[in-house]
């Protein structure tokens, strides 16, 4: 720095130290931008409905898969509380082996509603044997010849509701039900 006559020292020569106000609000216009960019691009928070619609449509599309790759009679037991998949074999049913066909149980926050079509049961009489509550009776059945039992399932959450249905020829379709 250099002294004046009057003692008073010049500023010509310092540093500039600090930020100035314009510096400060450009880099929080780009940290705004940067943030409302990720913010738009992430997708939408799925509900439980939808996530549990979605989890069940895909275990359903692969044991209809895989009854007809493995040409096996796949079976569906449905709850309240949950569905559990069965293989049948030398006139039994067993749970399935598959890991991706084990029994999975509904949360407790979800509602679930499952409406199975039984069009060639209509006439048959009730089954006169006597059933424990332990034998697997399966309600939905996937053909080694690719036909399925026809049934659709309403997932009902507090922020949304999801339908799951399945065709005669085992194709899933999950939707959006409108109420």
């Amino acid at each position: 720095m250099r002294t004046l006559a009057t003692g008073q020292t010049s500023r010509l020569g310092a540093r500039q130290r600090g930020v100035t106000l314009v510096e400060l609000l450009v880099v929080l216009m780009i940290v705004a931008m940067i943030a409302s960019v990720v913010i738009l691009s992430a997708p939408p928070a799925r509900g439980d409905a939808r996530l549990e619609g979605d989890r069940f449509a895909a275990r359903v599309d692969y044991a209809a898969s895989k009854a007809v790759t493995a040409g096996v009679l796949i079976g569906l037991e449905a709850s309240d509380g949950g569905y559990r998949f069965y293989e049948y074999a030398r006139g039994v049913w067993s749970p399935a082996a598959d890991a991706k066909l084990g029994a999975e149980t509904f949360s407790a926050d979800l509602a679930v509603e499952m409406a199975v079509s039984e069009p060639a049961k209509r006439n048959e009489p009730a089954d006169p044997r006597p059933r424990d509550d332990d034998d697997p009776a399966p309600n939905v059945f996937f053909a080694p010849t690719g036909e399925t039992t026809p049934f659709a399932a309403m997932f009902r959450s507090r922020s949304d509701t999801i339908a799951v249905a399945l065709d005669a020829a085992g194709k899933v379709q999950v939707s959006e039900a409108n109420e």
